[in-house]
């Protein structure tokens, strides 16, 4: 048990288990592109991180995704846990971000303003009266086998708890933005 908790200890301080409290990133503003090639590049930034774009309108200047739940251990090639705090997040409870994108032009410069919200399920449980009985605090499950079957008043109970927004993912997304413009101007695909 000690080896455990020297190992556990060793993690957080590589990984860093403390909540980074960044502050709101800056708007990425971009000169001399218009908002169709700022909007596609945006969107194909999301998209590479595995996030389904939900709406994209040019005339509002929004672009808004599906819920996306958090990348597991195993899961490697998914980057949508910035640092350890978030991987330990979502490795341990059952979280989706969300992202909006907002879009807004100011003297020849085409801004791009990033929040991610954050939030985790929350299930209530059931009364246990044995510990023999523990595996039914979530769901029916036999003791060989495990499943989450919840009952009515379970599923009117559930709900995503709000843990605000994902600066660390905020910031990484406006960078992978900037760097897919990069890309594609490189390429030719964008129009300046």
């Amino acid at each position: 048990m000690k080896n455990l908790y020297l190992l556990f200890l060793a993690v957080c301080f590589v990984q860093g288990c403390a909540p980074k409290y960044q502050t709101e990133p800056e708007p990425k503003c971009l000169s001399g592109l218009d908002l169709e090639t700022i909007m596609k590049a945006s969107e194909l930034t999301l998209i590479r991180m595995n996030f389904v774009i939900d709406k994209s309108d040019a005339n509002l200047a929004i672009m808004t995704t599906k819920p996306l739940s958090g990348a597991q251990f195993f899961e490697f090639w998914r980057r949508d846990n910035v640092g350890g705090y978030n991987t330990a997040l979502a490795n341990t409870s059952s979280i989706q971000r969300t992202v909006d994108l907002g879009f807004t032009g100011k003297q020849g410069e085409i801004c791009i303003v990033c929040k991610v919200k954050m939030e985790r399920l929350s299930i209530p449980e059931k009364d246990i009266d044995s510990a023999g009985r523990a595996y039914y605090m979530f769901s029916r499950s036999e003791d060989t086998r495990q499943s989450l079957t919840l009952n009515e008043e379970q599923l009117q109970k559930m709900d995503w708890i709000d843990l605000g927004r994902d600066h660390s993912l905020e910031t990484v997304i406006l960078q992978r933005i900037d760097k897919q413009i990069a890309k594609l101007l490189t390429k030719g695909d964008l129009k300046k």
